[in-house]
């Protein structure tokens, strides 16, 4: 098992924004995260280039992933001064305040993180545990299609596991992709779609996102 987290902020799209929070926000971020008492293993940024099947790319859209050792870990780091100070901060630039969302998953996410394209599914599952076993049952069966493909490359390029910190609970699948010709012929296959179809059914939100290498 590990700590998976995704944060996806939902910033103002004026250029100073993109200038400030490339040249002054990203380094305290960075700065802080790497100084904390007990720092992330792994934090990746990237930027959204599709959302629920729509081409954001040409937006300022970010994504951040980060894997920790433990969750008490992501807790001292999100209730610190300098956390504090990070939201303070990035709140001019923002037009809702930032959402950390932690993640019990069943590997690291390093393998997805470090793919040239990351997929994310994410099915909100509030206090409804069927919704976890059906959300599981989908996924596998999905994978497992993928796999049949030619679209996984070795184990630890797909995640998937359930909020931890979330007043909503959400479960969450997470694809690592070599390519994105790899990406469109995988999920253009007809087996594949066939087996997308009862995890299509329940989503929530759904976005691919290329992270710095």
């Amino acid at each position: 098992m590990a700590f998976t987290e995704f944060v996806v902020p939902t910033l103002k799209t004026d250029p100073v924004t993109e200038a400030t929070f490339t040249t002054e926000i990203a380094p305290f971020l960075i700065n802080i995260l790497d100084t904390h008492t007990t720092p992330p293993k792994a934090k990746y940024f990237g930027k959204i280039l599709v959302e629920n099947g729509n081409d954001v790319s040409g937006e300022f859209r970010l994504c951040m992933g980060l894997e920790w050792e433990d969750a008490s870990h992501f807790n001292t780091f999100i209730a610190s001064e300098n956390f504090e100070t990070f939201k303070s901060i990035v709140k001019p630039h923002s037009v809702a305040p930032p959402v950390p969302q932690l993640y019990n998953t069943d590997f690291a996410p390093i393998q997805v993180f470090e793919s040239a394209l990351t997929e994310v599914w994410q099915v909100k599952i509030g206090g409804e545990d069927r919704k976890v076993v059906e959300a599981t049952g989908a996924w596998e069966k999905f994978v497992s299609a993928v796999a049949e493909a030619g679209g996984v490359n070795g184990s630890g390029t797909s995640i998937q596991g359930t909020s931890v910190n979330l007043e909503e609970k959400r479960w969450v699948g997470v694809f690592g992709w070599e390519s994105s010709e790899i990406r469109e012929k995988v999920l253009g296959s007809a087996a594949v779609k066939e087996a997308k179809k009862s995890l299509d059914v329940l989503l929530w939100n759904t976005f691919v996102t290329a992270f710095a290498k």
